[in-house]
């Protein structure tokens, strides 16, 4: 009957904007998570320096800076980075 087909219409409806108002909600946290992850990329990349003369990067004027508020895991890895590309200085 034609009721049952419109009810069966809503009833469709109202699933898929429940299923878009979940989507959107995971892609707003996505969102934000991506978004600190590039703010603690941003952080860990400021200690370097790029000379364009030669083409590389060097580790930041502060050799003590603190990276101890960016969370990537790889802490020993670019400290041992900074230290081969400026030997002496740590």
């Amino acid at each position: 009957s034609g009721v049952g087909q419109i009810n069966a219409a809503v009833s469709q409806l109202s699933q898929t904007t429940q299923h878009n108002a979940s989507s959107s909600e995971e892609l707003a946290a996505t969102a934000e998570e991506m978004s600190s992850q590039a703010e603690q990329l941003q952080q860990a990349m400021s200690f370097f320096k790029f000379d364009k003369s030669r083409g590389t990067a060097l580790a930041a004027a502060d050799p003590k800076a603190d990276f101890s508020h960016v969370d990537t895991g790889k802490s020993a890895s670019r400290l041992a980075f900074a230290r081969q590309a400026n030997p002496g200085r740590f």
